[in-house]
């Protein structure tokens, strides 16, 4: 019985987490009687050792050196395919009582058949015995006949930690159940998986990082700059290269205006009594009508009615007029509501603050067009200084281009 306190302490150590343990911590070596049930009163040809035997293996290892990792697994290698094998089942568990803590009274039942003792390896005055108790239930499931199957059983204490493990046929013997675990190398375990995962996880993470994206601030103060010195040399800024003067926003604004510009003039209601308004200052002459044509001939003045005269044109009108001889350029915004073109003109106001030199000598007004009402303010000298006036609204938000009268 030595021998197996040295047997549970090779057992117990060969695990590379266990805590160490020595022979004196082994102790209170029992024995433990298990009911069982089988299909036939014969025995099966079960080898049944006795305890002389028993005691004659544990001196036959004497001096020898204990079992090593590699051994024990390839034991168990060995017992697999009789482990697998779906032979029909012949013995039953009569007990259903959890006497061994780490234990399920199934994993009682597998080792007891596999490495149990038919007769008792040692007896009750010898040894501390204990007997568990039958399960009614179970043992009238089979409907056989009963008989007991032993096992070995010792204690391990270490500190204030302890454990009770079974031991069965074998050289060396079959150990099962519960180690106590170092927590120690527990913790260095859980360190090192730590890591591990923080290393994989460092090297699946994505480092490219994303180009930075240029503020709208660093975009709108160029444009800016390059309009505020506009007020002080208009001659200047006319003369300066668009590709030079205009930033990539001006520029866009620039493609914009290439397009038709929309139709901002005024449309004036036709009036009841007949007459016509004057049509407000053109590009481009229009073809003339058959009517058109009659009416260039020469009338008798004092024939024609005093009611028939035309009214005088709308005073805006006849300020852009008297400006024919060069081409007018206004800032528009887009077509809306009257109350949406007077808010941006509001916001159009104040842009100009401090990008035109004399704000007081533009005209700002909302103006109804087919589309819609739009804010407009004129008259710029030259188009360049309105597409460098728009690309800084344009920069602060505001929607509007440059578009020739």
């Amino acid at each position: 019985m030595e021998r197996l306190a040295e047997q549970i302490v090779d057992w117990h150590n060969r695990h590379p987490l266990a805590r160490r343990i020595a022979v004196g911590d082994v102790h209170t070596v029992g024995v433990v009687a298990l009911p069982f049930v089988r299909a036939s009163a014969e025995a099966g040809g079960l080898v049944e050792p006795v305890l002389t035997d028993v005691v004659s293996a544990f001196d036959a290892l004497h001096g020898s050196p204990p079992l090593s990792r590699w051994a024990a697994w390839k034991q168990r290698l060995a017992n697999l395919p009789r482990l697998l094998s779906r032979l029909p089942r012949t013995q039953w568990r009569a007990f259903s009582e959890k006497f061994l803590p780490g234990l399920s009274p199934a994993q009682v039942e597998r080792f007891a058949l596999a490495h149990g003792f038919a007769e008792p390896p040692a007896t009750p005055d010898s040894r501390p015995w204990r007997v568990i108790v039958i399960d009614e239930n179970l043992a009238s499931a089979h409907g056989g006949w009963p008989f007991e199957l032993y096992v070995m059983t010792a204690g391990v204490d270490v500190g204030s930690a302890r454990t009770r493990v079974l031991a069965g046929r074998g050289i060396p013997s079959e150990i099962i159940g519960r180690r106590l675990w170092d927590p120690i190398r527990l913790g260095i375990v859980a360190a090192v998986l730590a890591v591990l995962v923080a290393a994989c996880a460092w090297v699946l993470w994505p480092h490219r990082a994303a180009e930075p994206v240029a503020a709208p601030t660093e975009a709108a103060s160029a444009p800016a700059v390059v309009a505020a010195s506009a007020p002080a040399s208009a001659a200047e800024a006319a003369s300066m290269p668009a590709s030079v003067a205009l930033t990539p926003e001006a520029a866009a604004s620039e493609a914009a205006s290439e397009a038709p510009p929309p139709d901002i003039r005024p449309r004036l209601v036709e009036r009841t009594d007949g007459i016509k308004r004057p049509p407000i200052l053109r590009s481009e002459k229009p073809a003339e009508t058959p009517e058109e044509k009659a009416a260039e001939k020469p009338v008798d003045k004092a024939s024609t009615p005093a009611a028939s005269k035309p009214e005088p044109v709308d005073p805006r009108l006849a300020r852009l007029a008297q400006s024919s001889d060069k081409i007018v350029v206004a800032l528009v915004g887009p077509p809306g509501s009257k109350a949406e073109a007077e808010a941006l003109l509001a916001k159009m106001k104040a842009g100009l603050v401090g990008v035109h030199g004399n704000p007081d000598a533009l005209q700002a007004d909302v103006i109804q067009t087919p589309e819609g009402w739009r804010a407009t303010v004129w008259p710029f000298p030259s188009r360049e200084q309105a597409q460098l006036i728009n690309a800084t609204l344009v920069a602060r938000g505001l929607k509007t281009k440059a578009v020739n009268f």
